[in-house]
């Protein structure tokens, strides 16, 4: 599986939210006609900002364990083994 391409895919839609909400966003100050249901939709927008905001936050964290694993296990690969001499203390 590429966790790679996974990533991308991930943040590409959360990408496309974001803009689709900033639109709507825009919208909702340009019109100055606030009504019940349109604050309470404007509300919800701001809630999911915020929940993407975390899945990115996850996102990142995820990341950074792949890649320090991965250091990890190319490093081990490279160190020399060290092997005793027999009689030598």
């Amino acid at each position: 599986m590429d966790y790679l391409e996974m990533f991308r895919d991930k943040i590409g839609r959360l990408r496309g939210e974001i803009a689709d909400i900033q639109e709507l966003n825009q919208r909702f100050r340009r019109d100055g006609r606030h009504g019940g249901v349109l604050q309470a939709a404007h509300g919800q927008r701001s809630e999911r900002l915020q929940a993407i905001q975390h899945e990115l936050g996850q996102l990142a964290d995820l990341g950074r364990r792949a890649i320090s694993t991965e250091q990890v296990r190319e490093g081990r690969h490279s160190q020399p083994h060290l092997i005793k001499r027999e009689g030598a203390a």
